[in-house]
């Protein structure tokens, strides 16, 4: 896969990019079941440790020398019982790093740093369970949960018992193929659905309703697939991108 180099110029774009990335432009693939995950909101307010990189951000004519493939490489091998589901570029103590989102089989999380420049783990965060996390959540990150349950509870409106548990079971599907998907295949998907949001932004509010209306269309058409059918759609989307 063709490495992921990028100039300061377009890391600033990209540290712009809000964390609701993930719910608008995934639809649902980076999460492993309903309100499992934490927001990518709050998971970016996180306070780290006074870590050194290599890469300034006051040079802003360097250059990346790890791809985002190389940064969740090097995070799943800090936690090796974690699958990589999130990665971006961000600036940390005045150093260009990847963020890395992890998650477990028991669906708890945790956090690594990597060294743009080197591909060296700067920081992993122990990880942490869904409830031990939302004793900790800001005000900012409540009202994040609150806007999430809204939109489950719109979401679910006028289902049975029967059928919500049904969404639920696919919703859960719909994570446990992301995760299993190859790394490769992962780091193309979140590159890019970051470019996709960049065009999103630039749509008219009449673009976005239509590209609302084409992607609902997609995810109902897609959730009721099988496992093994959600996963061979994927990989054909990912193969439809490198050609």
């Amino acid at each position: 896969m063709r490495s992921f180099f990028i100039d300061w110029k377009n890391r600033v774009i990209m540290k712009q990019i809000p964390a609701k990335l993930a719910v608008l432009m995934l639809v649902g693939v980076l999460v492993t079941s309903v309100g499992a995950t934490p927001s990518f909101a709050d998971w970016d307010k996180t306070n780290y440790p006074a870590i050194q990189g290599s890469i300034p951000v006051a040079e802003a004519s360097s250059f990346t020398k790890i791809s985002l493939v190389d940064a969740m490489a090097a995070a799943e091998e800090a936690v090796p019982d974690s699958k990589a589901i999130y990665g971006k570029l961000s600036e940390i103590n005045g150093y260009v790093v990847y963020k890395v989102f992890m998650m477990n089989d028991d669906r708890e999380y945790s956090k690594v740093l990597v060294d743009a420049g080197t591909g060296e783990q700067l920081y992993v965060s122990d990880p942490i369970k869904k409830h031990s996390y939302k004793n900790k959540r800001n005000t900012f990150s409540n009202n994040q949960d609150k806007k999430h349950d809204k939109r489950m509870s719109d979401y679910f409106k006028g289902m049975t018992p029967e059928q919500i548990a049904e969404k639920k079971k696919q919703f859960k599907e719909m994570g446990d193929v992301w995760k299993s998907l190859s790394l490769q295949d992962r780091a193309a998907m979140i590159i890019h659905f970051m470019q996709m949001k960049m065009q999103w932004d630039s749509m008219s509010d009449e673009e976005k309703d239509e590209k609302k209306v084409e992607m609902k269309k997609q995810w109902q058409e897609y959730l009721p697939l099988s496992p093994e059918e959600k996963k061979q759609k994927l990989e054909d989307y990912v193969k439809s991108l490198k050609n």
